[in-house]
C-alpha cells in the first residue's frame, strides 16, 4: 500500500533536489531564482528539505570516483 505521506515527502524531496541541481547551472534566469525563493517561503517544510538536500550535494563531493567497467 502507498502512503499518501511518502508520496508527499517523495514530492518534496524531488523538488529540493530540482532546486539544488539547477540553482548551480549557468543559464538558471533570475525569474528561475525568484521562483526558487518563492517556494523556499511557501513551507518550513521546502527550507528544511533544501538544507537536507545541500547537504546530500555537499557530502556527495566528498566521495570518490567510481571506477567504470572495463
Amino acid at each position: 500500500m502507498i502512503h499518501p505521506a511518502s508520496d508527499a515527502d517523495d514530492h518534496l524531496m524531488m523538488q529540493a533536489a530540482h532546486w539544488c541541481m539547477r540553482l548551480r547551472e549557468a543559464d538558471c534566469s533570475l525569474q528561475e531564482r525568484q521562483a526558487f525563493e518563492q517556494w523556499l517561503q511557501e513551507d518550513p517544510s521546502h527550507a528544511f528539505e533544501y538544507a537536507k538536500m545541500l547537504e546530500v550535494w555537499d557530502l556527495s563531493g566528498q566521495l570518490a570516483p567510481s571506477l567504470s567497467a572495463p
